[in-house]
């Protein structure tokens, strides 16, 4: 994934997703449904997983009605405000406005997740770990490379033998070491995502974030215990250094204010599947103006300036009248010589599975402390 696509914080950045895959890559993955599995050599059968990645995802989309997997699944199209008499012809919701809301309705009704976390690999059975072992013996690597495995291509058939274990392991979300979800990949596309996050980055041992946009679907078991699923329509990863890369690249922000910002997550983990965690979870790792104000508080080039930290990120609703769902973020810079404190204040529409900002990060105070 291109570093624009990755830190562009737009509203398109919610409609567009490209695949860090080549398009041949792509190509040839479509193709290799139909291509034959190698069997297990466990006494437990391995069922080749030819469609099985599709059902898994069809299976928890039975709930949702037609118009929201549309909108929710297929890139986060805007709604067009209907007339009055077409919404009267559409349905009888009788609101005010004379303008439909239903579909706002049906996707406040659903859970969505916007959560952070660490991606697990967990064997369902022991006839696929087995299998799992034996491809890993065979490409003389060790037997936790998962990435090696599962991206493995044969240059003979030019295709990757082992993808039919990736189609059907449990893919666990971990938070805070705790695991949170099983991620059930809307498609192949998403399954290479997963894929991806296994890798072990160069010469680094920093944990690999994994930041998974779903819908909540029912329990399942593992054998490790019940977990829910999330219907993952996205995931992209990246480590520390890669998003200081990143930053550096764009807007020369320093590992420093990154750092600042990212423990006020690790202060209060969250499993993003609220609007206020959705929120908090897309300004952190979406939104590279909080690293750039971070940064500008904590800038010690003159003896002159007194340094700020970022010592709180609050949420709260927006009282703004609209069918859309905005939560208001207040970010609260402590000095560190003094108890004088900054605000700023920037709002996230959390409407769907995409949030994006609403209003720009500007500094702001509080009603409270005017008659103070």
């Amino acid at each position: 994934m291109t570093e624009t696509t990755e830190m562009q914080i737009t509203q398109n950045d919610q409609e567009t997703i490209t695949h860090p895959l080549a398009q041949d890559d792509q190509e040839r993955v479509i193709h290799s449904v139909n291509e034959e599995r190698p069997k297990s050599e466990s006494n437990t059968s391995v069922v080749p997983a030819v469609s099985q990645l599709e059902s898994r995802a069809d299976n928890m989309l039975d709930g949702p009605s037609q118009s929201e997997l549309k909108d929710g699944l297929e890139g986060e199209n805007q709604h067009e405000p209907a007339t009055q008499e077409t919404a009267q012809r559409q349905c009888q919701c009788g609101e005010i406005d004379g303008v439909c809301h239903c579909d706002f309705k049906r996707v406040k009704e659903q859970t969505l997740i916007y959560a952070v976390g660490e991606l697990k690999v967990v064997f369902p059975n022991a006839g696929l770990e087995q299998a799992f072992n034996t491809a890993a013996r065979a490409l003389t690597v060790s037997e936790y490379n998962y990435y090696k495995v599962f991206s493995y291509v044969d240059t003979k058939t030019n295709t990757r033998p082992y993808l039919y274990i990736a189609e059907q392991i449990d893919w666990v979300l971990r938070i805070d070491n705790e695991d949170c979800y099983v991620l059930v990949p809307r498609s192949k596309t998403e399954l290479f995502d997963f894929i991806d996050a296994l890798k072990n980055p160069k010469n680094s041992l920093q944990d690999v974030h994994a930041t998974a946009v779903g819908i909540l679907g029912e329990n399942t078991t593992t054998v490790e215990g019940i977990l829910p699923s999330v219907l993952c329509n996205h995931l992209y990863s990246q480590t520390l250094d890669e998003l200081h890369e990143k930053l550096k690249g764009e807007k020369g922000v320093t590992l420093s204010a990154i750092q600042t910002v990212l423990k006020q997550l690790e202060f209060s983990p969250n499993h993003g599947n609220t609007n206020f965690s959705r929120a908090t979870n897309y300004l952190v790792f979406r939104y590279p103006d909080i690293y750039l104000t971070t940064q500008s508080l904590q800038d010690k080039s003159s003896p002159l300036l007194s340094t700020y930290f970022l010592d709180d990120i609050q949420p709260n609703y927006s009282d703004l009248m609209s069918p859309h769902t905005l939560v208001d973020m207040v970010l609260t810079y402590k000095n560190k010589s003094s108890k004088e404190k900054k605000y700023y204040h920037c709002s996230v529409d959390v409407t769907r599975q995409y949030p994006f900002v609403n209003t720009p990060l500007r500094p702001f105070m509080p009603v409270k402390l005017m008659g103070e």
